[in-house]
């Protein structure tokens, strides 16, 4: 009778144990942040470099050959010919009245400038940044521009009118020095060429630029216009020395203006001067796009590679020991990569299936060891022979891989970057022990440890 309850006692503390198990891996599972699950998809990334460039062109500044109140007759950014009229002075600031009084009696004349000026308000309206209150001065200028911009024939007749009214010499009309495009922005890089450009250049705390316009007064010497005469330009960007590495054998790259998004081929070529480096970007494209621009943030692409796009979140680290692949071997009829090895623990050594993993990078001269698989200080012999040179497994390496649960548990799955974003990795997709296609991969490594089981 003594017997049975001790064995009913048993029992009953063995049925309460597992109840109790159970019931709190019931509860976990309850209580447990949901495990997200991320399915491998194929993808492509291309490298880039994103930096702030210095444009440089072929320009020069134009300085006043006398003074009065200047009215400029070309917009902002028009393209013009030698010779072409650019500007006026007057001595006394009332002739830009006369002139605007005088396209009113012609309505030819009137009539065109009226349909440039709703063209510049409604272009305005549309682009309009409530964040540059500065397009504003900006407009203005242009509408005077516009009020003043008649053709050539109507500019001929209307000087003669005005210095008939106020003398031959109170008004000047003054003719482009160059071909080109005229610009009223200015700054002091006009005479600055690419090779000049070194790291205090790109610190635009200090940076200065002027706006011109029409009706200031001006001085004998000052500034009324800068011109670009070049077709082509080049933007200088500093680089890392990775970088320099990257571009150096390059020609040409595909350059993305992060103002507007808009792309463009161009020539480079990279340099080191000191121990910085450089590298000099040539276009011949969108040059009075940029014109008034002279940091542009800019990104440049480098290789577009394809593979496994996953989530930098799901990437975690692991411990391996880098082995010589002289110490590979074959094991008895398996054509599998084996290795002859003898733990602390073991007397002889034996063929060992561990996990083989290998990486692009140093296949040819490199396999790896798990290091939670393979005990620290185990001897490996070289071509499965024990007479033959040893290695002992001590210092470790990290790799990167990530949790794979297509079999309910969390399986390491190695990994090889090909390229990066902010994101997200590109990974190769014939990594050995890596994973495939269509995998199922923990989302956020951190929430799981290896070999956890999920289900």
């Amino acid at each position: 009778m003594r017997k049975n309850k001790i064995h009913l006692s048993l029992s009953l503390v063995i049925f309460i144990g597992i109840l109790i198990y159970i019931s709190v891996n019931i509860l976990g599972f309850i209580f447990k942040n949901p495990l997200t699950i991320y399915e491998v998809k194929a993808g492509k990334m291309s490298d880039v470099i994103s930096t702030t460039g210095i444009a440089i062109r072929e320009e020069k500044i134009v300085k006043s050959k006398g003074s009065g109140y200047i009215n400029y007759y070309m917009s902002d950014l028009s393209k013009v010919y030698k010779g072409e009229t650019i500007y006026s002075l007057d001595s006394n600031g009332k002739i830009k009245d006369y002139i605007a009084e005088a396209i009113k009696e012609d309505y030819e004349a009137a009539n065109k400038n009226i349909s440039n000026i709703n063209n510049t308000i409604s272009d305005f309206k549309e682009e309009y940044d409530y964040s540059r209150f500065d397009e504003v001065y900006n407009l203005k200028q242009k509408l005077d521009q516009s009020v003043l911009n008649a053709n050539g024939d109507y500019i001929e007749k209307t000087v003669k009118k005005v210095k008939k009214k106020y003398g031959k010499d109170s008004y000047q009309v003054v003719g482009s020095t160059d071909s080109g495009v005229v610009s009223y922005t200015v700054d002091n890089f006009d005479k600055t060429t690419v090779d000049q450009i070194d790291k205090s250049d790109f610190q635009q705390s200090g940076y200065e630029k002027k706006q011109l316009s029409s009706v200031e007064k001006v001085e004998k010497g000052d500034v009324v216009y800068r011109i670009a005469t070049g077709e082509t330009w080049e933007i200088a960007i500093q680089l890392s020395e990775e970088e320099y590495e990257e571009l150096k054998d390059k020609n040409t790259v595909q350059v993305t203006f992060l103002k507007d998004n808009v792309k463009a081929s161009a020539s480079i070529r990279v340099k080191k001067k000191k121990s910085r480096y450089y590298g000099y970007l040539t276009l011949s494209k969108y040059l009075i796009r940029y014109m008034n621009e002279r940091f542009l943030d800019i990104e440049i692409s480098l290789n577009s590679n394809k593979g496994y796009k996953i989530p930098k979140s799901a990437v975690v680290e692991k411990e391996f020991y880098a082995v010589p692949v002289e110490y590979l071997t074959k094991g008895g009829n398996s054509t599998s990569d084996r290795v002859l090895a003898k733990s602390d623990k073991e007397k002889t050594a034996s063929i060992k299936s561990y996990t083989i993993y290998k990486f692009e990078e140093d296949k040819d001269k490199y396999f790896y060891l798990d290091a939670d698989e393979v005990e620290k200080n185990t001897v490996l012999f070289a071509g499965g022979n024990k007479n033959s040179a040893q290695y002992y497994l001590d210092k470790t390496v990290k790799k990167q891989g990530v949790y794979c649960v297509n079999q309910g548990y969390a399986e390491f799955r190695a990994i090889e970057k090909v390229s990066s974003s902010e994101d997200y990795v590109l990974v190769a997709t014939n990594t050995v022990h890596g994973i495939s296609l269509y995998d199922h991969i923990v989302l956020n490594s951190k929430e799981i440890d290896e070999d956890e089981i999920i289900y």
